[in-house]
């Protein structure tokens, strides 16, 4: 039958390659994973910087405007929107000294001058202005304090305090010129008290000295007189000012032409009839205002109106004409009186004279402290009425949650991430510098063979979980290791069995030719040649044919040790012509009577059509034993005997001995143990024998495991072989069946031999 497998040209990895390169490489990837993680948490740990909170106050901000102001801020079309501004002064370097002097960081009775020539008290005043950080929340006209800080306390207490010191500054500067003016009153009520006192004791002292009586003579009575003229004459100089004022003012507007409606207001009583026409002009403002709704400034009505006004505005203008003229007659006839006062009393004493002026000082200065104790007053109610801007809405709270967090757990996953991406890279460049193949489609592209067959990796853990099911079966010791060796014949329902007969298939129809004669060997020691070569006899005989296994591995011989038998006589000693090679072949009944015992040897049927020949002792030189023409005459004898010869010799790359005989033999089957060898040295042990005449019938991959070979795994036999076909039912009639079968053969080579020695 021609062979289904050939060479695959132009093999090329795909993903379920890469994945059995992960697979493969698996530790490599989680141990860097693994330490890349555990470092970067470890390093994230140890370097953690200082724990860092924060604490914020808010504080609200509301303009509050008086009438003039609200006004004046109508006619420029301009709004109130200082909040840079107040985010300026939070953060300057003014408020901050205010800040210091509060916590105690810096004396409080220091000025700011003495602060900054002092550079340490500047650098602790920088050192809270780098610390606090002002911001707007949205576009409302509350503004956040916050300050970060090592101490939680200590960033409580500073965001506390730049709020509270901004809303004192702040009322302070809103309230700049009622504080001013209340501290000039102050002094000067000071001033005005200490000349009031001066005047009356110098009042006192005049008249002791003089010896004037404190009655009103006529001298008292003319200063009287003179100080009333000269009073109500200072008020009309005062009401003459405002009438001209108002006058000019009236004036100007009447000849702008424009009309308003506004009412004219003038300091002090005019008139009777003035505050007619004033009350008039304001009566008709109301009443155009409600022509406006309906009618246009050309309605007649409202141009009626336009007309009665200039006629009031008129008449207006001429009483404050009259006015003015009339104060101006009032204070001539005032000065008038003053002159005819004086010369009434031209005969009054020098000392009454001064006597007067030295009163009249008294009631000045009397006056201006009653004027000051009012206006005193005054700013004693605004001050308590002052204007306060800002507000604090929420205060400063304790932060216990540090707003710099060592998350050491997400930083080792970031690690881990890492050194998986790392992992697999190294595992990628590994796998381009392994230059060992593993795969069915390498190995038969590479080696120009077919790959015949590949046996999974059974491991002494396996082997246990294996054999452990079955009666008469050890799972330890040396027992152990001969049912390792022998799965096929100990575990025949097994996968791994069925490996082997798959093998066995494959070799006897994948190649046209007959093929009695077959030499198992491999590249290099420990890739289990012996193990399949002893296997391959076994699934061989249980199919009813002869066999012969021949361990020709004269240097380390494991065939004896396999199947229990002596070693000697064996192959060396029919070399040397000491036995015929007939002699030196071990029978069934050689198995059972030795370390392998009755029952275990008779546990599988088709063991008793498997002879057996051992190596001997071990030859000084066996390469000429080998080449020598006893070999071929022992073989030509073996050909005719067996249905088929198995050949077990040592490692190519070791020794000649395989290629010795390798052109002797129907076809050489090459052993691999996957990644054992570089592919260079399978590749040299196929062309060794192909250069002395031999024939590589094809490879057998060893050691298959899920994880490294890809093959393997889409066959998903992965521990599957640990189980057999069919349940306890089955596998205990095969056991009987077998067992038949076994004693069958038993007695009938028993019989062959007794028979055979009586001719």
């Amino acid at each position: 039958m021609a062979s289904s497998t050939s060479a695959v040209s132009g093999y090329e990895l795909n993903l379920e390659e890469y994945w059995q390169v992960i697979l493969r490489r698996r530790w490599i990837i989680a141990f860097c994973a693994i330490s890349i993680g555990v470092f970067s948490a470890l390093f994230t740990w140890l370097n953690q910087p200082p724990a860092l909170y924060s604490s914020t106050a808010s504080i609200k901000i509301e303009k509050q405007l008086d009438v003039a102001e609200i006004f004046l801020n109508a006619r420029s079309g301009q709004s109130f929107n200082d909040m840079k501004t107040q985010l300026a002064v939070l953060e300057s370097y003014a408020l901050m000294e205010r800040v210091a002097q509060r916590l105690g960081i810096i004396p409080a009775q220091l000025t700011s001058e003495e602060i900054r020539a002092n550079p340490d008290y500047v650098d602790d005043v920088l050192d809270l202005k780098d610390s606090v950080s002002a911001s707007q929340d949205g576009d409302t006209g509350i503004i956040d304090i916050t300050v970060v800080s090592v101490s939680a306390k200590y960033a409580q207490d500073l965001a506390q305090a730049v709020a509270d010191e901004f809303q004192s500054f702040n009322i302070e500067e809103k309230n700049k010129k009622v504080f001013e003016a209340k501290k000039f009153i102050e002094q000067q009520l000071v001033v005005v008290r200490d000349r009031l006192k001066a005047a009356e004791e110098t009042v006192r002292d005049y008249r002791l000295k003089h010896h004037l009586s404190s009655g009103k003579s006529d001298e008292e009575v003319m200063a009287r007189i003179v100080a009333d003229l000269e009073q109500e004459y200072r008020q009309s100089v005062a009401h003459l000012s405002d009438l001209k004022f108002a006058l000019k003012q009236l004036r100007e507007r009447v000849q702008r032409g424009t009309w308003d409606y506004k009412a004219v207001s003038v300091s002090g009583k005019v008139s009777d009839y003035f505050d007619q026409l004033n009350k008039r002009l304001v009566e008709m403002a109301l009443k155009r205002t409600e022509l406006s709704t309906n009618y246009t400034d050309e309605h007649p009505q409202i141009q009626e109106l336009r007309k009665q006004a200039h006629d009031i505005l008129s008449s207006m203008v001429d009483e404050l004409s009259k006015q003015v003229d009339l104060t101006q007659r009032r204070m001539k006839d005032i000065q008038t009186s003053m002159e005819n006062t004086q010369l009434r009393y031209q005969g009054v004493p020098e000392q009454a004279l001064e006597l007067q002026r030295l009163q009249r000082s008294v009631a000045t200065n009397e006056e201006l402290f009653n004027l000051l104790e009012k206006k005193y007053q005054e700013i004693l109610i605004k001050e308590a009425e002052k204007v306060q801007e800002v507000s604090l809405v929420r205060p400063a709270m304790l932060s216990t949650v540090r707003i710099n967090p060592v998350n050491p757990a997400r930083t080792g996953m970031a690690g881990v991430i890492l050194g998986l991406v790392l992992g697999l890279i190294v595992a990628l460049i590994l796998e381009a510098m392994d230059t060992s193949v593993g795969t069915i489609e390498e190995v038969e592209s590479f080696l120009e063979v077919p790959v015949v067959g590949f046996v999974p990796h059974l491991s002494t853990d396996e082997a246990v979980e294996l054999f452990s099911g079955e009666e008469g079966l050890a799972t330890s010791g040396s027992a152990l290791e001969r049912q390792l060796r022998l799965v096929t014949h100990f575990s025949p329902p097994s996968t791994i069995s069925e490996a082997y007969r798959s093998l066995r298939t494959n070799l006897l129809f994948s190649q046209s030719g007959d093929h009695r004669v077959i030499l198992v060997t491999s590249s290099t020691i420990q890739e289990g040649k012996s193990t399949i070569a002893a296997n391959l006899s076994v699934v061989i005989a249980q199919q009813g044919a002869r066999v012969l296994l021949m361990d020709a591995d004269l240097r380390k011989p494991m065939q004896h040790h396999t199947f229990g038998l002596e070693r000697t006589p064996g192959l060396s000693e029919a070399l040397l012509g000491q036995v015929s090679w007939q002699d030196a072949v071990s029978r069934f009944s050689d198995v059972m009577m030795g370390d392998m015992g009755i029952d275990q040897a008779l546990m599988t049927a088709g063991l008793d059509q498997l002879d057996v020949m051992t190596c001997g002792r071990v030859n000084a030189n066996p390469p000429d034993l080998l080449g020598s023409p006893t070999m071929e005459s022992i073989l030509d004898g073996v050909r005719e005997e067996y249905d088929m010869v198995i050949i077990d010799m040592p490692p190519l790359l070791h020794t000649t001995d395989a290629t010795v005989i390798a052109s002797k033999v129907d076809g050489v089957l090459l052993v691999y143990h996957i990644g054992s060898v570089v592919r260079g040295a399978l590749k040299r042990v196929k062309g060794n024998i192909e250069s002395v005449g031999g024939k590589v019938l094809g490879i057998v991959l060893n050691g298959v495991r899920g994880d490294l070979s890809p093959d393997y795994a889409t066959y998903k036999m992965d521990r599957y072989y640990a189980y057999s076909y069919g349940g306890d039912e089955v596998r205990r009639k095969n056991m009987f069946e077998s067992w038949l079968a076994q004693g069958k053969s038993f007695i009938t080579s028993i019989f062959s031999r007794f028979t055979n020695r009586d001719e």
